[in-house]
């Protein structure tokens, strides 16, 4: 991690050498300062593929600080240069985001296209699944596969049986195995969902942990989609407890303890964290 100032990153944000500006961006991962946010928007359309990736990442982990103006600068934008706002947006988890990336089923560009449709699975947009459903006949393949998976991540009867026709209406081999991916998938999350339990994508712990080298907030909201969907593993929580004590999040740490202590009731797991909350207490 770089020792630069905020100011210092922010201007080095344009700086003619590409390690300056790598430097600089990588300084800025976890920043919430509307300050940041143009600077980075101006940076996703860098020359180098890295500054604009890491500055659309940043930008999507701001969240609601950076979706209005993400809005705006997406709706004005073209190409390549849209693909990484979309992806940004995507980032945010903001269903206002909805309509937008509905539009944007039709953009021109590929890429745009793809991150779009993707992303509506992802927020769940069940209300959207003809606009998903009409990226099945979309002329490059990698949309057609994304919509696919946004079938999948709607995991309802109708989006399943979407999935099911498509494998019917191709012959290529590594399609169907695309869709008897996305079917597998759809059929747990509609079981989870039958039996009320919260449906929650969760990466690897050892990704997250090393993670918490290089940007805590991202982190720290991949931890909390385990505590969100409640999931039976000790680690997740001890680790966010961890985290927003180094943050002095004192309340954020204690809902983190309370979740824990009802997820593990009964057994010796809850330990840790009825100690740990008679400590704060």
């Amino acid at each position: 991690m770089s020792n630069l100032s905020f100011n210092e990153a922010i201007n080095n944000l344009s700086d003619d050498d590409v390690k300056v500006r790598k430097q600089a961006v990588e300084s800025l991962v976890g920043v919430t300062d509307e300050e940041a946010i143009e600077p980075l928007i101006k940076a996703t359309t860098d020359e180098n593929a890295q500054v604009r990736f890491k500055a659309a990442e940043i930008l999507g982990s701001m969240g609601d600080v950076a979706v209005d103006k993400l809005i705006e600068e997406f709706k004005n934008a073209e190409g390549k240069d849209k693909r990484f706002l979309a992806f940004a947006l995507k980032e945010t988890e903001d269903k206002k985001v909805i309509p937008y990336f509905v539009e944007s089923t039709e953009d021109e560009d590929f890429g745009v296209r793809k991150v779009a449709v993707r992303a509506l699975g992802e927020l769940q947009a069940e209300d959207e699944i003809d606009s998903i459903a009409k990226c099945l006949e979309d002329e490059d393949w990698g949309v057609k596969l994304a919509a696919i998976q946004a079938l999948g991540d709607l995991a309802t009867d109708e989006s399943i049986k979407l999935i099911k026709d498509a494998r019917k209406a191709e012959d290529d081999k590594d399609f169907k195995k695309s869709c008897n991916k996305a079917i597998k998938k759809a059929e747990k999350r509609k079981k989870a969902k039958a039996s009320g339990k919260a449906v929650v994508k969760v990466i690897p712990m050892s990704t997250i942990k090393e993670m918490e080298k290089t940007n805590i907030q991202k982190a720290i909201k991949e931890y909390e989609r385990y505590v969100e969907a409640k999931q039976p593993k000790d680690a997740p929580y001890k680790r966010l407890c961890v985290l927003y004590r180094k943050e002095n999040d004192y309340d954020n740490e204690v809902r983190v303890i309370e979740t824990a202590i009802e997820v593990f009731a009964g057994t010796k797991k809850v330990d840790y964290f009825e100690k740990r909350l008679a400590k704060l207490k």
